[in-house]
């Protein structure tokens, strides 16, 4: 550029510009200092007003704001009297559900704006066309799984970002809104957030709306069939907001996998039918009867209690609302809270309710060691305690005790737990089931008829149980996911190598090389026909005393050795002997496993 034309510019800086043409550039120079001489130094150089230019982008910035002014006022008052939504909180199970299914839809694969969500496969969720599509690649060359590598194979999953959007569902069009905005009660532990979801549509009648939202739960009940949600108290610091957390999602049991006799568990599941039947709520409320039926499930531990449990959810469709009376800081308060918030049908689990630690009303939240040694052997009075206090229970150690549980007393007492349970305001028609390894220890107000109406024993395995045991455990029959055999199989081999290229073996020091040998190893199948695999059970079952092992600890021999039968048959004297052995000595490690 030649700058000698700079010296022929002569600058006016005495003219006033008070014409309504140079209003823009009185109002510029006002606004930005030297505006003048910079719009006079471009018109001597190019030749052009630049006044003109800056007015026109003030008249296009300010038509597109009254433009969008007037559409969202024009919006407002539209949806205002010719839309209709529905709002859905982020602590409603159905706002999950709802941005599952939206993650599913071709929205999400047409917007330009999105949120990527880490999608956390659980080894109970995960599709046979995600285990087909990784199992060829999280073997290394020595043959060891690499979870890092199976979850790289795992897509984030896709939803809306915040703000709006639409869709078409049916041929009709739906706007879907997601905001959030801060909690009044902040909380260090948990989100600060809340976020809502805003559904709506042309229209002054909810009703489509209302059949999205149908259609989405049916296609979530058909997503998560064959599946029970675990759900347990939210923490003390969120409960103020919602009181339930789900923590997880599994596949429901079978109620073939639970060792216990055929015909009691057809006697339970009969009960529980006939009580979870619409026309039973009128029939007990037409006759005064409170609507509710507890359980009580009580033998040694291993024994299958909490397993039937998961299978009776399985077979109603039942959520379970896990509660543990020993959680630190549970009050009673509390434990209504969670009553009130159940839903309308489920199962709740009380575990271990002999382990409690309910206090008397006359008694401190948390005894003195003083307390503890003056407990009496039987502390029970009219007041109705839950257990009969030892000395162990009330605080001395013995060998073997829990210290974790030494002492602990509750700040739930009995009466209020028993409130809770069958009082006037208590939750009607869930299912209760409470499990205890010391039935003797319970207090007769606990499981008198009204609050347990059923109590089922469990004991330790009998020898049909034991055969059953072996059965199912080898047997290819018994797949939770048939669907998924070419992956199941493919896992169970060898990992293949491409033949095409040479096998290197990996360059490792002399012990890290003979290691790496160890597990190139091919595994070790026995798979036995099923009339082999009959007997095989018959005499496993021979070997082993009715009455002496639970069935976890049955289930834990065989899981170590789960794809070799004929190994688990010749091992199982030895691992008999020893466990015999070890509870005779009162040793809590057994040496041979």
């Amino acid at each position: 550029m030649d700058f000698t034309k700079l010296q022929g510019i002569k600058f006016d800086t005495s003219s006033s510009n008070t014409t309504l043409i140079n209003l823009p550039s009185t109002l510029l120079e006002a606004l930005i200092p030297g505006y003048g001489l910079i719009s006079q130094i471009i018109f001597k150089l190019l030749g052009f007003d630049i006044g003109l230019v800056v007015s026109a982008c003030l008249v296009v910035v300010g038509l597109s704001k009254a433009i969008q002014y007037l559409y969202n006022k024009s919006y407002g008052v539209f949806s205002s009297y010719f839309m209709s939504s529905i709002q859905i909180e982020d602590d409603d199970e159905l706002f999950s559900q709802i941005m599952e299914w939206i993650a599913e839809q071709s929205m999400t694969k047409v917007s330009r704006d999105l949120k990527a969500v880490t999608k956390w496969v659980s080894a109970y969720e995960e599709s046979s066309e995600e285990a087909n599509a990784s199992d060829d690649d999280v073997l290394d060359e020595s043959g060891i799984f690499n979870f890092e590598k199976w979850a790289s194979n795992i897509p984030p999953r896709y939803e809306p970002n915040f703000g709006s959007d639409r869709f078409w569902y049916e041929g009709k069009m739906f706007f879907f809104s997601r905001t959030r905005r801060e909690k009044q009660n902040k909380s260090p532990w948990g989100n600060n957030e809340d976020q809502f979801l805003d559904i709506s549509c042309v229209g002054r009648s909810t009703e489509p709306i209302k059949e999205l939202l149908n259609q989405i739960k049916r296609w979530t009940l058909t997503k998560d069939n064959k599946m029970t949600a675990i759900n347990r108290p939210a923490p003390k610091e969120e409960r103020r907001d919602y009181a339930w957390d789900r923590t997880s999602l599994r596949p429901s049991r079978p109620m073939s996998t639970v060792s216990l006799d055929q015909e009691q568990k057809a006697k339970i599941v009969m009960d529980i039918n006939e009580y979870l039947h619409p026309a039973s709520a009128r029939w007990y409320a037409a006759r005064g009867i409170p609507y509710r039926r507890g359980y009580l499930f009580h033998g040694p531990p291993g024994t299958g209690k909490t397993s039937l449990s998961f299978a009776l959810a399985g077979i109603f469709g039942l959520d379970i609302y896990c509660i543990s009376l020993m959680e630190v800081g549970l009050t009673e308060s509390d434990l209504n809270k969670l009553f009130t918030n159940l839903p309308r049908r489920c199962i709740v689990l009380l575990e271990d309710i002999d382990s409690a630690g309910l206090r008397r009303p006359d008694e401190p939240s948390n005894p003195t060691a003083k307390d503890d040694e003056d407990s009496s052997e039987d502390s029970g009075t009219d007041d109705g305690s839950l257990t009969k206090v030892s000395k162990a229970d009330a605080g001395i150690k013995t060998p073997g005790q829990n210290p974790l549980t030494n002492g602990f007393k509750s700040l739930i007492s009995l009466s209020g737990l028993l409130n809770v349970i069958d009082g006037v305001a208590s939750h009607e028609g869930r299912v209760l089931i409470m499990t205890t390894n010391h039935p003797d220890k319970l207090d007769a107000a606990l499981v008198r008829p009204g609050r347990v109406d059923m109590q089922v024993g469990f004991s330790l395995a009998t020898r049909d149980q034991i055969r059953d045991i072996f059965t199912r455990m080898y047997s290819t029959e018994h797949d939770i996911e048939k669907s998924a055999s070419n992956s199941t199989t493919s896992s169970s081999k060898p990992p293949t190598k491409d033949k095409s290229k040479p096998v290197e073996s990996p360059k490792l020091k002399d012990p890290d090389q003979e290691f790496y040998e160890l597990l190139s190893q091919p595994p070790v199948l026995d798979i036995v026909e099923p009339e082999k695999l009959k007997e095989m059970a018959e005499q496993f079952a021979g070997l082993l005393p009715e009455g002496n092992f639970s069935p976890a600890e049955i289930q834990g021999f065989l899981l170590m050795r789960k794809k070799e039968p004929s190994r688990a048959l010749k091992e199982v004297e030895a691992w008999r002997d020893g466990l015999i052995d070890m509870k005779k000595k009162g040793e809590k490690v057994l040496e041979v496993q």
